[in-house]
């Protein structure tokens, strides 16, 4: 078996039915390994986020590169095995349709991205909304914004027959502070940020999606998308109600570190998963779940144990008292889950988010998709410590344009 092959058909490798796969590149292939890649090759990229060189990538069609049937078919028993293992599922072109009917909304999208990312401090959120205030009252937030070095512009919105005070908004912002990543979101929420980001309150969330269909673009239309919403109810056994919508513009050498959208520990709060719909361009994720990346991760760290990359051990690990602490970690797997689970991932977030060794690591096990405009990608979440692990790239010369949505149980009662 040569090399190519011993990397693909590897029994431990991950597969995602009907998503083509991802490998790394390290340059010095021997030449029947970039022969072979040739043949199966859909397209090469390499990855930069916030100035760190993630390496290089090729994407290939496992049908061509012997794969048995099995592994790659899609099947509704291996989408709800891996909804139920919190595993992702990639659905390439399930939304070319609508991508191709909202064209000009997703190309005025990228336009407001231009603008905003030129002049940050300029209203633009408050006067992209001017045309629903026929609708919505719209005022600027008078509290003080919750991140200040990456927030830029927040707006109360309340429907106009309401009399409520203002309990709904939406706020943009950076995805980072990196001085040559101008990704951009767009977020709509209700409530106290921070305390209500996950709020049970099935009323409020409704409202929620109200306000982001009538803003976002495409938050209406992917929502008519009856196909999906079927597909995904029955992989949840729920009525379901899309909420919380982010819209993403990842910019070229921005894209987001490794997180979860877990609230509970047991996934009580209602947040099912995420849907994240690709609207224009290219990202590359690396996605999977809580066990699995345990399971990565004792890997790598044997593989440091045994000398391997000893350039990063001495990085992360300079001192013998912080790599004989890491080895107790990854030797506690409940341990190992909780410290996943805080914000940043704790002192494993260093690990995480290397370049470019881990992330080839990832790559090549099969945690890597390179999602293009219309395809979906699904991060089911079962609580803190079983739920859907990911990071992004942009993949592309240009800003994206993309969508993400909490799934959410739309059952009263």
């Amino acid at each position: 078996m040569d090399m190519l092959a011993e990397l693909i058909l590897a029994p431990d490798r991950e597969h995602c039915p009907g998503a083509r796969g991802v490998l790394s590149l390290h340059g010095d292939e021997p030449a029947s390994f970039l022969r072979a890649a040739e043949r199966i090759r859909t397209a090469q990229f390499d990855l930069t986020r916030r100035g760190q060189w993630h390496g290089e990538f090729l994407e290939f069609e496992p049908a061509l590169a012997g794969l048995p049937p099995a592994r790659i078919t899609p099947s509704n028993a291996a989408f709800h095995r891996r909804w139920r293992t919190a595993r992702p599922i990639v659905l390439p072109g399930a939304l070319l349709p609508l991508v191709e009917r909202e064209a000009t909304a997703i190309a005025e999208s990228l336009e407001w991205h231009r603008e905003a990312s030129a002049e940050p401090q300029s209203q633009s959120l408050l006067r992209w909304l001017h045309s629903i205030e026929d609708e919505w009252s719209l005022t600027p937030a008078r509290a003080p914004l919750a991140d200040p070095e990456r927030d830029i512009e927040r707006v109360e919105a309340t429907p106009i027959r309401s009399r409520r005070p203002p309990r709904l908004w939406l706020k943009s912002g950076w995805l980072s502070t990196h001085p040559d990543d101008a990704s951009l979101r767009v977020r709509v929420s209700a409530g106290i940020e921070g305390r209500d980001d996950a709020a049970p309150d099935l009323a409020l969330n409704r409202e929620v999606a109200q306000l982001a269909a009538a803003t976002l673009p495409c938050a209406a239309a992917l929502r008519g998308e009856r196909h999906l919403k079927s597909w995904i109810e029955a992989l949840t056994g729920e009525p379901l109600l899309f909420t919380q919508d982010i819209a993403y513009w990842n910019a070229p050498g921005g894209g987001a570190l490794f997180h979860h959208d877990a609230f509970a520990p047991d996934g009580t709060l209602g947040q099912l998963g995420v849907c994240y719909a690709q609207l224009a361009g290219e990202t590359f994720w690396l996605a999977l779940s809580t066990e699995d990346l345990c399971q990565r991760i004792a890997e790598f760290t044997q593989a440091l144990e045994e000398g391997q990359l000893s350039w990063v051990r001495q990085q992360l690990f300079p001192e013998p008292a912080r790599w004989r602490q890491h080895r107790a970690r990854v030797g506690d797997p409940a341990g190992l889950r909780r410290e996943l689970a805080l914000p940043g991932q704790g002192e494993l977030g260093a690990l995480l988010n290397r370049g470019p060794e881990f992330t080839a690591f990832l790559a090549d096990a099969g945690h890597g998709w390179l999602l293009r405009a219309g395809d979906v990608i699904l991060l089911p979440n079962h609580g803190l410590e079983s739920t859907c692990m990911h990071s992004v790239f942009c993949a592309s010369d240009e800003a994206t344009y993309a969508l993400s949505l909490a799934i959410r149980s739309n059952r009263d009662g």
